[in-house]
């Protein structure tokens, strides 16, 4: 069975289409627009990161890749062509034994956790106990080379008055909300071990706020509800390439195959989902001047009164778009209609 699930919070794939066009230069420098479509032929070995790939396949006991080296681009850490890479190749194969799950959690935190707090909110506690140990953890060259909280650009960090910028937008909405979420699963597990805080220590809100933000743009969808996969999240994002982490329930790894010849040297790049620009701003960080899955919606009101709502509505459910449902399930209203813009849609 194959498992192909990106993790994203975001609960409605809206954006305010004017945004991208008419914000300041200061504020297009905080949207952190990328170009990662265009082939990326600079290779700067990261050489704090010699070791990592060694060590991964090390604790493994399997070859992960024998075509990928780890390098800085203008993106930050990313994966390139050590070699001729061709179409249909297995360009790196994560077995599970070496992702982080749900499952790695501490029994004792396990145990008083329950159900309350959902699978990116307990993966980002082992995120915490593995930070706590420092180099004691097994896991010390992964969990150190993760972003840190200056660099990372996810809407979550954003002032208020940077928020205040967007208001009218939809993603607006959708940060308040997830500032909300990420602040009722702290003071959850706080309630829950409350009876024996030194599992945690000196656990913080902005520190809880970081490791979930860690989860929600790194981690990928697997039966064991979320995993961690290194190695293979320094892969960056390309709207328009098919190639994706594919996870094999019968082999027991993730893998990545090719869609496209590389040559050496080049950055390799996945899709980590069809992602509106709201998406990839709210979650990851970044946004793209010209995505093809970019979309707004529109809201208007159909009140109760109306003689013709229910001829309305029936129009729009023939003509435009259904109802967007994500991964959690929420469906947007019927007072509200998609319009996908693809690129070249100004």
């Amino acid at each position: 069975m194959l498992w192909a699930t990106r993790i994203s919070n975001i609960r409605l794939y809206q954006y305010h289409r004017s945004l991208l066009f008419t914000a300041p230069h200061s504020f297009r420098t905080k949207l952190n627009f990328s170009s990662l479509s265009q082939p990326q032929r600079y290779c700067y070995l990261d050489e704090d990161c010699d070791d990592f790939l060694p060590w991964l396949e090390q604790k493994a006991g399997a070859k992960i890749s024998s075509v990928l080296s780890i390098g800085k681009s203008a993106f930050g850490r990313s994966l390139f062509a050590s070699k001729s890479i061709q179409t249909g190749d297995c360009i790196l194969k994560v077995p599970y034994s070496v992702q982080i799950t749900p499952d790695n959690l501490l029994p004792e935190i396990k145990s008083l956790l329950g159900d309350e707090v959902g699978n990116i909110a307990k993966l980002a506690i082992v995120i915490l106990c593995e930070q706590k140990i420092r180099r004691k953890s097994e896991w010390a060259p992964y969990i150190s080379r993760l972003p840190q909280p200056g660099e990372m650009h996810n809407m979550i960090f954003w002032s208020q008055d940077e928020l205040e910028m967007i208001r009218q937008s939809s993603v607006y909405h959708e940060t308040i909300n997830q500032k909300s979420q990420t602040e009722n699963d702290f003071l959850a597990i706080k309630r829950a071990l409350r009876h024996d805080p030194e599992i945690l220590g000196d656990i913080t809100y902005e520190g809880f706020m970081h490791a979930c933000s860690l989860v929600g743009s790194r981690a990928w969808g697997s039966t064991k509800g979320l995993s961690l996969i290194p190695f293979a999240d320094f892969l960056n994002h390309d709207g328009v390439t098919e190639a994706i982490v594919l996870s094999d329930e019968d082999k027991q790894d993730s893998e990545v195959i090719a869609d496209r010849d590389y040559g050496p040297g080049e950055q390799v790049l996945i899709r980590y989902g069809k992602f509106p620009n709201a998406t990839l701003m709210l979650d990851f960080g970044f946004s793209l001047p010209h995505n093809i899955h970019d979309q707004v919606q529109v809201h208007f009101n159909l009140p109760h009164h109306d003689l013709l709502r229910e001829m309305k509505i029936d129009l729009l459910q023939r003509h435009c778009t259904p109802p967007i449902k994500d991964v959690n399930g929420f469906k947007s209203s019927l007072e509200s209609f998609t319009i996908k813009l693809g690129s070249g849609v100004c």
